[in-house]
């Protein structure tokens, strides 16, 4: 059995450094790369087999604003099905190649399918405590190509099975109960590959399984850990193709940490990317990985709210992996009138920018990208063909766009 790479400042002091390039990169014939000019913020460092990209917060002293269609090809605006079985309101989406599903965490709402259309095809089981019913969903994967969409909810020790047109199938057994977790079901090899919030206690913060819940491998948490703070977090973005990239996220309390993946063949959690923090105490903050870049995000001191915490103004970094060059940056999408984006690190998932609006937000949009005199005249058609067709009593709009491999 493997263990997990402990990677803490101990080993950063005394790591190999790996230098990173230092020349521009165009990332396609015709656009410039937009980290070319920026500081060189972090360096790659030998942890045992691993080279680690370890970014240094006081080197992040620029600002760019990067336009969406840098990151994703074309997008489109998708106007949902307005019946009332079909009405959303606020929830996250999950998109496939033809498919929307949309799903929450908390108040629990039902999970609905839409294809990529709008139209409305169903519901996903059902809010409740009988079979194929759940409270608060967790993580979800929409697999098309299997007819299959798998939920796993909160404090599970199952994972839910539907087909896409919403029948309940047998669920599948999870040899650890999970207060959190992110998964994939790799149906070809018919097995589960799980990660979870590793409260103290839990035997393991990954492993895989088979569909009857016979474990075949696990990995130790060690110095993962974490307090039994339903506070906590695991994330994992999916945005690559067969990474299962992972974030431990402990907030109570914050720590040194790192971003990984999941390797599941060689059964470890293999680190890519670690920040040192110039605040004291480390500040609230997530990590990501897309193709061609390191993302985070980096939150101010929290404040005390009538019944718990509330974050401080979030900012979000980009660091280039060839070169290590990397800034703060603003998403605005250009695709939409130079409108700018709001957590963007957390608009991409599954390989795929997904914002849920509702109708009289994206009115409102839409008036303040109309009153930029620099709009072009077809994206200003655009806008007022799209505005004289939106009623403030619709369902909700899908601004959708595929992440660029």
């Amino acid at each position: 059995m493997n263990t997990t790479t402990k990677l803490l400042g101990s080993l950063l002091i005394t790591a190999t450094v790996v230098s990173c390039g230092t020349g521009s990169q165009n990332h396609s014939a015709d656009v410039k790369d937009p980290l070319a000019n920026c500081p060189v913020v972090g360096q790659y460092v030998q942890v045992g087999n691993d080279k680690v990209m370890s970014c240094d917060q006081k080197l992040l002293t620029d600002t760019v604003r990067l336009p969406l269609s840098f990151f994703t090809e074309e997008m489109d605006i998708i106007r949902l099905d307005n019946r009332d079985e079909a009405l959303i309101g606020e929830t996250a989406i999950t998109a496939s190649e033809n498919y929307l599903l949309t799903h929450t965490g908390y108040p629990p709402k039902p999970i609905k399918l839409f294809n990529k259309k709008g139209n409305y095809l169903t519901d996903i089981g059902s809010i409740g405590q009988g079979p194929g019913e759940y409270q608060n969903v967790y993580d979800i994967q929409l697999d098309e190509a299997n007819d299959r969409i798998y939920v796993m909810p909160w404090q599970s020790a199952q994972l839910l099975v539907y087909d896409l047109k919403g029948n309940v199938l047998n669920p599948i057994p999870l040899c650890l109960r999970c207060p959190k977790s992110k998964f994939r079901v790799d149906t070809k090899n018919e097995t589960v590959s799980v990660v979870v919030l590793p409260f103290e206690g839990l035997p393991a913060v990954a492993w895989t399984q088979d569909m009857k819940g016979n474990q075949q491998n696990y990995i130790a948490p060690g110095h993962l850990g974490v307090p039994m703070d339903f506070s906590n977090e695991v994330s994992s973005g999916f945005n690559m193709q067969d990474v299962f990239d992972v974030n431990i996220l402990s907030i109570m309390p914050t720590r040194v940490d790192s971003l990984y993946r999941y390797d599941i063949k060689n059964n470890r959690m293999q680190p890519t990317f670690t920040m040192k923090f110039t605040a004291d105490p480390i500040p609230w903050h997530g990590y990501g990985e897309w193709a061609d870049y390191y993302t985070g995000d980096v939150s101010a001191p929290p404040v005390q709210v009538p019944g718990g915490w509330q974050n401080g103004e979030t900012i979000f970094y980009l660091i280039d992996k060839k070169t290590c060059r990397g800034a703060y940056f603003r998403l605005y999408n250009d695709f939409f009138g130079n409108e700018n984006i709001g957590w963007p690190s957390m608009a991409f998932s599954n390989g795929y920018y997904v914002r849920n609006i509702e109708p009289g937000n994206l009115l409102t949009d839409i008036e303040n990208a109309l009153k930029n005199k620099n709009l072009s005249d077809a994206k200003r058609k655009k806008l007022t063909d799209l505005q004289s067709t939106i009623g403030e009593n619709d369902n909700n709009y899908v601004m959708i766009a595929k992440l660029k491999k």
